[in-house]
């Protein structure tokens, strides 16, 4: 028996659209044919559909329509799905090196004036105030990283998150609907300097930052939150999800990351820009290439 299949499109099936294929994985797309199983309401990709013999749950009936979305309910929960997001999950150094040294002294010189001044045990306060200060100081290593901390602090304002709907960064949170384009960027700068008489290069890899252009003509600029590479490059699949709501721009003069942009790009299928780096340095910061010599 012949089955239904349909041709999504992102004003009536955006509710179908990001769904998994459950054979291949892959995300489903604006402009992919579908088959829904009558039974189940499964979506799967024309192919997948005909890999399995034209059959699931024990049958091969078809649903010769898309299924409309259940509730609001439904479509709020999507809409709330985070797509990719992007936070400093490090602990706060500063802040744990101020609160070792203050326990440290307070300990020390507490138990210390607690008895006689010219009479206290050097040895056992000494150790006392050692076990104080490793408590306390493994206690604030753990608190720092906690998202009620880093509220409290301010220094979650600028943590990335991307819905379906809407980018939200600290408090602020935009609709695709009003954006135009969204820029994502990193400088590298390269340093030579010498070493007993031989040349040594430092590479320095500047935190990225993201741009974001609305339809009347504002931007906003914004300091990433991590410098890491690999919270990166999972940043960087998530813009390339969105690309479907908006334009995306990625800009790197980082050789490995510009590899994995260009990789993003020639497999997705949405709207993402490519910008031509002034120059490309490795890892090492030796240059790769140039403008000029591409």
């Amino acid at each position: 028996m012949p089955y239904h299949s349909h041709t999504l499109n992102s004003v009536s099936h955006s509710h179908i659209i990001e769904r998994t294929d459950p054979i291949t994985g892959d995300s489903v797309k604006e402009n992919d044919r579908v088959v829904f199983c009558a039974i189940c309401k499964s979506c799967f990709l024309e192919h997948s559909w005909v890999y399995m013999n034209e059959q699931h749950c024990e049958q091969n009936q078809t649903l010769d329509s898309v299924p409309t979305l259940a509730s609001k309910l439904v479509m709020k929960n999507r809409s709330n799905e985070v797509i990719a997001e992007l936070k400093n999950k490090g602990v706060n150094f500063t802040i744990v090196v101020a609160i070792i040294i203050l326990s440290f002294l307070l300990s020390f010189f507490g138990l210390a004036t607690s008895g006689t001044f010219f009479s206290f045990d050097v040895k056992a306060t000494l150790i006392a105030s050692l076990l104080t200060t490793i408590t306390t100081g493994i206690l604030s290593a753990i608190i720092t990283v906690t998202h009620t901390f880093k509220s409290l602090i301010g220094s979650d304002k600028n943590d990335i998150r991307l819905f379906r709907n809407r980018i939200e960064i600290g408090k602020d949170s935009f609709s695709w609907s009003d954006i135009k384009q969204i820029k994502y960027q990193r400088e590298v700068s390269t340093s030579t300097y010498e070493v007993h008489g031989s040349l040594e290069t430092e590479i320095t890899s500047y935190t990225p930052y993201l741009l974001i252009y609305f339809n009347e003509g504002k931007f906003v600029n914004y300091r990433l939150p991590t410098n890491s590479y690999k919270q990166g490059k999972l940043f960087l699949e998530g813009l390339a999800r969105i690309s479907h709501f908006t334009e995306v721009f990625l800009y790197s003069e980082n050789y490995t990351e510009l590899h994995t942009i260009n990789l993003i790009q020639s497999s997705g299928d949405g709207n993402i820009q490519v910008g031509k780096p002034r120059k490309v340095v490795n890892n090492k910061g030796i240059p790769v290439f140039t403008t000029s010599d591409r």
